[in-house]
């Protein structure tokens, strides 16, 4: 008997066809797919995104012409578009539609087809954002809604085309959609306590905005409520080295309590001095003592007011690392620069003496009970171990070096002078403005005394 032939469907005549554009572009429908992950030609696929982005107008090609060919278009706009045009309906043929039924051109315009039902990821990941944010939803629905927008944001709008001018407002708005998403739905999730969805809402969120702030904040402060203490501890100092090796900067002050927070609680309450004092003892690491920026600057305000008491000379101290001639090193070999000096600085102080990193290209160094002079040959002694095992002609690094001036001193007996401190860019204006040390306000005597820059890689 002859088997009867099925008939097509009215799904398969006419499939939804759904377009994705956050994280990447694609176009879907039927079961078939098409992206822009293995075709190296660029603009066939911006006529293809524009037309598909703006799908609910007729777009005329003096627009295309300038958005495809914002500087130049050629001698033939119009042919060139024409040919263009070709090549994008090549694109559309693995979906199995006719692709002049998808690219329309009719009088005298551009369009994506209304023939067919259409679905575009940011239509509906801001009809989310907008029913979250914007209306009063049962606790359960909004959570639920808010994971399904976390879901649809797989990364910003169109990443191989952030550069074009047409996309960079688009990206902008939905990635600002998608940072309140994250916000809310934190705030829902931190109302249940469901500490362990945070952290890997957090992971998630970080993954596609690695340098947000608030992300990272949340995700330390997650894990610190959910128990893990110690993997706190480590993203903490994982955003440490993140901001200050992409930025040199640190993160801001709200970040930095959130550190002293788990510490202090960390210790808790115990009356038995001898666990307290195991508690306190670090592991045997040998050298000088690293400690975070915030620690320093606690260390740091207390010698000054040691020195008040003892009369001890203490020696505030910077090593810099930077180019030849004002010029910039690759991050990678100033990150290996630093690594070294770092090892160098540790290996060649006093166990007693304190550093830490103070950009991305800077240590600062405690010297206590120390002259001038042995100052000197200590830092100078830091850059001979350097050199010993990182010798190259194209970097330098320079020393400067000053006495700390006793906290009573500073308070009234020289009217020219009126503070000491220390600072460092702590956000994007600070960089931008050039970031340094100061130490004394102008009219002070007490300026920097010792500022010696000391070349590397050459024969001595």
């Amino acid at each position: 008997m002859k088997e009867l032939q099925k008939m097509p469907s009215a799904f398969d005549l006419n499939p939804t066809i759904y377009i994705h554009t956050l994280g990447g572009f694609s176009i879907e429908a039927g079961g078939k797919v098409i992206n822009d992950s293995s075709n190296q030609s660029k603009k066939p696929w911006v006529l293809l995104e524009y037309l598909a982005i703006f799908q609910k107008k007729d777009i005329s090609p003096a627009e295309l012409i300038q958005v495809i060919w914002p500087d130049d278009p050629g001698v033939n706009p119009a042919g060139a578009l024409k040919t263009l045009m070709f090549r994008s309906r090549k694109l559309l043929e693995p979906l199995d539609i006719p692709p002049q039924k998808l690219l329309v051109q009719q009088r005298g315009t551009y369009a994506w087809t209304k023939e067919y039902t259409t679905v575009l990821d940011i239509d509906e990941f801001e009809t989310i954002c907008t029913r979250v944010l914007n209306e009063s939803l049962p606790e359960e629905e909004a959570l639920s809604l808010c994971f399904a927008g976390v879901e649809l944001y797989r990364g910003d709008f169109l990443p191989k085309a952030e550069y074009e001018s047409w996309v960079i407002p688009i990206s902008t708005y939905y990635h600002t959609l998608y940072q309140k998403l994250i916000h809310y739905t934190i705030h829902l999730l931190t109302a249940k306590k469901a500490f362990s969805q945070i952290t890997a809402l957090c992971q998630t969120a970080i993954a596609i905005e690695p340098f947000d702030e608030e992300f990272r904040y949340q995700l330390v402060y997650s894990l610190y409520r959910d128990g893990h203490t110690h993997q706190a501890l480590e993203e903490y100092n994982n955003t440490l080295d993140l901001f200050y090796s992409e930025f040199s900067i640190s993160p801001s002050d709200h970040f930095k309590d959130l550190y002293k927070i788990i510490r202090d609680d960390e210790q808790g309450v115990n009356l038995n001095l001898d666990h307290i004092q195991h508690a306190l003892s670090e592991e045997s690491s040998g050298g000088a003592f690293y400690c975070e920026y915030p620690v320093f600057r606690d260390l740091f305000q207390l010698e000054r007011r040691a020195i008040d008491r003892t009369g001890d000379s203490i020696y505030l101290c910077m090593l810099t690392v930077t180019g030849l001639n004002g010029k910039s090193l690759k991050t990678l070999i100033l990150n290996k620069a630093m690594e070294h000096l770092e090892a160098s600085i540790r290996g060649s102080l006093r166990c007693s003496d304190v550093f830490t990193r103070y950009s991305i290209s800077q240590y600062l160094i405690l010297l206590p009970t120390i002259t001038s002079e042995m100052a000197e040959m200590v830092l100078k002694r830091i850059i001979t171990n350097f050199r010993k095992v990182y010798n190259r002609k194209d970097m330098t690094v320079e020393f400067r070096l000053q006495p700390l001036k006793p906290l009573n001193r500073m308070k009234g007996s020289d009217p020219a002078f009126h503070t000491i401190f220390i600072t460092r860019p702590e956000n994007a204006s600070d960089l931008r403005a050039g970031h340094f040390m100061e130490y004394r306000v102008p009219g002070s005597p007490y300026t920097p005394d010792h500022t010696a820059p000391e070349p590397f890689g050459e024969e001595d």
